[in-house]
């Protein structure tokens, strides 16, 4: 009896210790998914960027940045994209002259200016998926990153079966993120291809956003996101 007792704890003991990596990681995860968001409120400016799209086409915006608020305007037609980070979601309000709506749903697959970056993509939600586990680290331009892989909930509508983000280790910048359709297969790839300082704070200046063909993996479209240098 005092053998089985004894196997018993063992056993016990082994599937603790088997958990408490797992337990510990993923609240590593989701810890330094909450850097992205910190890093992305730390601004009060009012900046000018643009989008630059695959056939030469230039969309200019005037973005502000208000805190966890986040709002891009853009005219022809007029449209304002208002972003609100929460501590536990975020929520994208589009409006026009149509009026005033909270994206949701199917809405939030479209691209933005028919350009490679959708509402999804804009509004960071998969930076709050609580399926996230650390796959380990690795630099990107020189910069110490953790690799994260998030996952969307059960049943939720989105172009993405998981996403793996390269989070900056001192700062909680966003360098770059792969996006997978529901077969594993690479669809997007975002790159930050620079920075720049605003306000004492570190920020994107150019940013490129490629979808691929999930088959062969060729890149199909581009975009770039770019944010001038105050004036």
């Amino acid at each position: 009896m005092r053998q089985v007792k004894n196997l018993l704890c063992l056993l016990l003991c082994c599937a603790a210790l088997s958990y408490l990596p797992a337990a510990l990681a993923q609240q590593d995860a989701h810890a330094i998914l909450d850097q992205i968001r910190a890093a992305q409120g730390q601004l009060n400016e009012d900046l000018t960027g643009q989008l630059r799209l695959a056939d030469g086409t230039v969309i200019p915006f005037r973005l502000r940045l208000r805190g966890a608020q986040v709002t891009y305007e853009f005219d022809n037609p007029r449209e304002s994209l208002t972003l609100d980070l929460g501590e536990t979601g975020s929520q994208l309000r589009d409006e026009t002259q149509a009026g005033s709506q909270r994206l949701t749903g199917s809405r939030l697959l479209q691209p933005v200016r028919n350009s490679d970056l959708t509402y999804e993509d804009l509004s960071l939600r998969f930076i709050y998926w609580r399926r996230a586990t650390v796959e380990g680290e690795q630099p990107v331009k020189t910069v110490s990153c953790w690799i994260i892989l998030v996952q969307p909930p059960g049943g939720s509508e989105s172009q993405y079966g998981s996403v793996r983000l390269w989070v900056q280790k001192d700062g909680g910048a966003l360098m770059r993120a792969e996006g997978f359709n529901r077969q594993g297969q690479l669809i997007k790839r975002f790159e930050l291809i620079s920075g720049q300082r605003i306000g004492g704070k570190w920020w994107l200046k150019q940013m490129r956003i490629e979808q691929l063909d999930p088959q062969t993996r060729r890149i199909i479209s581009r975009t770039y996101l770019e944010i001038n240098a105050p004036s």
